[in-house]
């Protein structure tokens, strides 16, 4: 089960739906019977055989994952079958890479979904296949010389004429050869924006010139996506003199900076530093920078900067033992000199973890590979990444470098772990309901954190009746924990093709289902009442080893308010 927030949906359609859905768990040392995934693939209408039909595990769901790739080659009359699936959520694709599969996820046409549960035959699980479009063209500046390694990104215009967001976009990274030209396989037929060149947010991971950057350029010529000219890509069809015209290089900068200790002013060495886009109102943006590490002289320097507003943070958490305050500047055109950065002792919490109900020697091992971290809910101007500390065999942990504050946990680390869940927290033997509250520079310790390892199954189905939802409105499905001290986060999981979803390795307890319904067709008016109706679609349910719970949620589209 992968930790998920809203920012982060990628979302399906949903289509025909049928068998009952459960919450199961295995018996300790049973060994899990397997599934099978068959089905018949189509292009046009009649079989296509010799492709290769793949399953590949989906990480949103499952937390304790020893899932793998599975795959199968289709016969002449285009039938595959594959064998030896352990239970979970995979995506469906096929090899050559030259096909597109029709009532996919929105966010990739290259595959679909499929949940499985132990044991289960899922019969007649076809694959209808499209062939996708190809652009050909080549990205030179102005005079003329060809410019490589240049990012080629597609974005679809909608119905209504507007650019999509991310998700209707290709999904595949292309760079020009040494000569400028790309080509681009798999399109979706429609109508795309071409650009070349990097935005400031592609900067963050993207190798450019120390001195230069080629800001994103539309075909044929243009910066700003509304001058740009449309390319038509048709099922099958090759595009061909789509050529974009970069007309000048922009210059980088540099950031310089030092690293000091709060209390003294002296120089700190060694010591790793980032930075990250800022967004208004707090809070960072997309990836962050490679590190630079402070010298002896506690400088550090960041090279090849775009223009722009950023944060300038160094690495905190895990057994670190100090926090800062970070540092925000911005680039307009000159680089910038003398930014300080102060590093503050922090405070500590260490204890030991406890797994509730279970002796297990297998699971106690897993411990190792999974980490715990203390944050506070206490607004800040800038949320910053932060490191988990380790778990020590024995399950002891310390957690350093805290702001003062109420310190709340959380679990994080490697999923092939398993699905270890925090329940409540104690110190001194007392529960601590809200956290616990640590002083500046304060060691506190007799913690005890007492977790969860599950090892349950709950899976249900979404039904819509009243009518049909548009077809840029998908579904994702939210699983939350209640009535405990220690809830922990939101998790995730999308609805497969055949309208259903699972969640794995879950602790016994009671959630809350709840749907999420994303607009991904830009442009106004939005159908607000629309996103409350799918939005208030939940149920809650026990999970238990005993429980065999039916999760059906239906959203009535006859219950819809007008807007």
């Amino acid at each position: 089960m992968s930790r998920v927030n809203f920012a982060l949906m990628l979302l399906i359609l949903i289509s025909t739906l049928h068998r009952s859905p459960a919450a199961q768990s295995t018996a300790k040392g049973e060994k899990q019977r397997t599934a099978t995934v068959s089905g018949q693939v189509t292009l046009n209408g009649e079989p296509l055989g010799g492709v290769t039909v793949r399953l590949f595990p989906d990480r949103m769901s499952v937390s304790g994952d020893p899932r793998s790739t599975h795959q199968a080659v289709a016969d002449e009359q285009g039938r595959y079958r594959i064998t030896g699936i352990i239970a979970g959520s995979y995506h469906v694709s096929v090899i050559p890479d030259e096909f597109l599969i029709t009532g996919g996820l929105p966010s990739d046409l290259h595959s679909k979904m499929v949940s499985v549960l132990e044991g289960e035959k899922v019969e007649r699980f076809d694959l209808v296949l499209k062939r996708g479009g190809i652009i050909t063209g080549r990205v030179t500046d102005s005079s003329g010389r060809p410019l490589s390694r240049q990012r080629i990104e597609l974005t679809k215009i909608g119905d209504d004429g507007k650019p999509q967001p991310h998700p209707f976009n290709h999904t595949a990274v292309k760079m020009t050869d040494e000569q400028g030209v790309y080509h681009i396989i798999r399109a979706p037929e429609g109508r795309y924006l071409v650009s070349a060149g990097i935005t400031q947010a592609e900067r963050m991971g993207t190798p450019i010139s120390r001195d230069v950057y080629y800001p994103q350029t539309f075909h044929p010529n243009a910066s700003d996506p509304s001058q740009a000219r449309a390319v038509e890509v048709s099922e099958g069809a090759e595009t061909t003199g789509v050529d974009i015209l970069i007309a000048e290089a922009r210059k980088t900068f540099d950031i310089k900076g030092r690293v000091v200790r709060a209390e003294t002013g002296d120089s700190a060495e060694g010591i790793e530093i980032f930075y990250s886009q800022h967004r208004e109102g707090g809070g960072v943006v997309g990836p962050r920078s490679r590190g630079a590490r402070s010298n002896p002289d506690g400088e550090f320097l960041f090279q090849g900067v775009l223009p722009g507003k950023y944060v300038i943070y160094p690495q905190i958490g895990g057994e670190i033992e100090y926090f800062s305050e970070p540092v925000i500047c911005e680039i307009t055109d000159g680089g910038i000199d003398g930014v300080e950065v102060k590093l503050q002792q922090g405070s500590s919490i260490s204890g030991n973890i406890v797994i509730e109900g279970a002796n297990d020697p297998a699971v106690m091992a897993k411990l190792s590979q999974v980490s715990i971290g203390g944050f506070s809910k206490n607004p800040q101007s800038v949320i910053l990444p932060r490191e988990g500390a380790r778990i020590n065999a024995d399950g002891s942990f310390r957690i350093a470098g805290l702001r003062p504050g109420r310190i709340y946990f959380s679990l994080g680390g490697d999923p092939k772990a398993g699905g270890f869940s925090i329940k409540r927290v104690e110190r001194n033997g007392a529960l601590a309901q809200d956290g616990i509250e640590i002083g500046p520079g304060e060691n506190l310790s007799n913690v005890r954190v007492i977790v969860g390892h599950g090892n349950l199954t709950l899976r249900g189905q979404v039904k819509v009746v009243g009518g049909s939802l548009p077809p840029h409105i998908g579904i994702y499905v939210n699983l939350n924990r209640v009535n405990e001290s220690e809830s922990g986060s939101i998790l995730g999981a999308f609805v497969d093709g055949r309208g259903q979803f699972m969640f794995q390795n879950l602790i016994p307890g009671d959630y809350e289902v709840r749907l999420i319904g994303n607009n991904f067709q830009p442009g106004e008016p939005r159908d607000k009442s629309l996103s409350k109706l799918i939005y208030n679609t939940k149920q809650k349910v026990s999970v238990g080893a005993n429980s065999q719970p039916t999760v059906t949620l239906v959203i009535d589209l006859g219950q819809k308010e007008s807007n």
